[in-house]
């Protein structure tokens, strides 16, 4: 049995461990329970972990009210529990955070709030005190105790450590019940604490590419919602131009393509092509092309082309909109090879072509034929993994990303409109014209280089 929820909202909260105690509640003789404390919480909390692994030695299927009866055997492991604990004479600081987590674990909001509460009466610093402030903003947020839920996430912003996810679900949450409480002010001031967690999360988890652009995304759609409630509509807007400009330095297609949708949203007659005006100076260098085979293209890191403009094409054989662009791409190939253009088209293997199976070797035969018939002289660099996609943050193709002479992401394109095609056309023409002293020498080196005939691997 595969599926399994998790079964706290808390990035923070202790992992579901396995424990010495019963297998089921209700089970064991009637005998005075005395195992610690952070023992009778993880018994309840890795129960359904544990009858989990059970279910998958069975080789059971996921049945849904074996999952309804194994949920609701967990919640009254946890209210057993917790009443064993509170029912003890004395109970220590460490007791009364698993006391109320326990309480959290069933559901139990009153006795949660009120037992974190005399958990956090010192202020304490540490794991269990920043775990115990989330369960806090949770409860206070859904009996709208706003003020409380206010302080318990500035208490949090005080301490250590620190999870930018769980402060960006904190802040997340008051800021839905200002919003729904009609205080923008309010609602502003932690869309903005968001979009700040959202920020730290993309340097402190760079590889969880999908759930960083959900976070950048929810936040600037709270930012733009509050500046609209609030009749500012100049500042919803700008917030989706910043955005389009974060997924350039990230980068990110996707979150490219959904700041733009929602810019035009706002904005119908917004000139898209204002952030791309000026030379902009990403201070990052895009992630490296991952590729097992390489055709028509001896194997090469961009780092190594750095004083030619780079044109990375995301596409799959599969794709029809794809074969929309090839004959623009092999037009700006022709066009601008010898002033430094390098085109590559970024694909992976995808166990398929016209409706047949085909494993890695027949694959590699069939994009060399693809690639002839459709007359494209440019290289293409082939992956055994969707590595590419996920540090450009492509998630819809086609997609293509404009690096200039410098290392600078300048430029997504992130469909097969003729618009679109058209804007890339002419920053591919503005891009590969600039020059400047740092690039010109290494762009004549370049050059050179890309007049051998290129080599193709097997």
């Amino acid at each position: 049995m595969s599926k399994s929820l998790p079964i706290l909202f808390l990035s923070l909260a202790l992992s579901a461990a396995t424990a010495v105690g019963q297998a089921a509640p209700g089970n064991e003789a009637a005998k005075v329970d005395d195992r610690p404390a952070q023992e009778l919480f993880e018994d309840a909390n890795g129960y359904l972990g544990r009858r989990y692994q059970e279910f998958n030695k069975q080789n059971l299927p996921y049945d849904p009210k074996l999952e309804a009866k194994t949920r609701k055997e967990q919640h009254d492991l946890a209210v057993k529990n917790a009443t064993t604990l509170a029912g003890r004479t004395e109970l220590k600081d460490t007791d009364l955070y698993y006391l109320g987590m326990l309480h959290h674990l069933a559901g139990n909001a009153d006795d949660a709030l009120d037992t974190m509460r005399r958990f956090l009466k010192d202020d304490p610093d540490g794991l269990n005190p920043q775990t115990a402030r989330n369960v806090v903003v949770l409860y206070a947020v859904k009996k709208n105790l706003l003020t409380e839920a206010d302080a318990a996430v500035a208490a949090y912003a005080k301490h250590q450590p620190q999870n930018s996810e769980d402060r960006f679900k904190m802040e997340s949450l008051i800021a839905d019940a200002y919003f729904r409480a009609s205080d923008y002010g309010q609602m502003l001031a932690h869309s903005n604490q968001m979009m700040e967690a959202a920020k730290t999360f993309t340097t402190e988890r760079p590889a969880e590419v999908g759930k960083r652009d959900e976070m950048l995304s929810k936040s600037a759609s709270f930012l733009a919602q509050g500046f609209l409630k609030a009749n500012q509509r100049d500042r919803a807007v700008k917030v989706y131009d910043e955005l389009r400009h974060l997924a350039l330095t990230l980068p990110s297609g996707s979150l490219y393509k959904t700041a733009t949708g929602r810019l035009l949203s706002l904005n119908p007659n917004a000139n898209l092509g204002d952030i791309f005006s000026e030379k902009v100076e990403t201070r990052k260098e895009p992630p490296e092309v991952v590729a097992t085979q390489w055709i028509d293209q001896d194997p090469v890191k961009l780092s190594a082309l750095r004083g030619q403009v780079v044109l990375l094409d995301f596409w799959a054989h599969w794709c029809e909109p794809c074969l929309y662009t090839f004959p623009k791409l092999e037009s700006w190939h022709e066009t601008y090879k010898r002033q430094g253009l390098v085109v590559l088209g970024v694909t992976s293997y995808q166990g398929h072509a016209e409706g047949k199976p085909l494993t890695p070797v027949e694959e590699l035969k069939y994009l060399r034929n693809f690639k002839k018939e459709h007359r494209l002289a440019y290289g293409f660099a082939v992956a055994d993994s969707h590595v590419n996609e996920l540090n450009y943050g492509v998630f819809s193709i086609p997609m293509s990303f404009l690096i200039d002479r410098k290392g600078n992401i300048r430029f997504i394109a992130a469909g097969a409109n003729d618009q679109e095609i058209a804007q890339l056309g002419k920053m591919i023409k503005k891009v590969v014209e600039e020059r400047d002293d740092s690039s010109d020498a290494t762009s004549q080196s370049g050059n050179d280089s890309q007049k051998a005939s290129p080599t193709s691997h097997p």
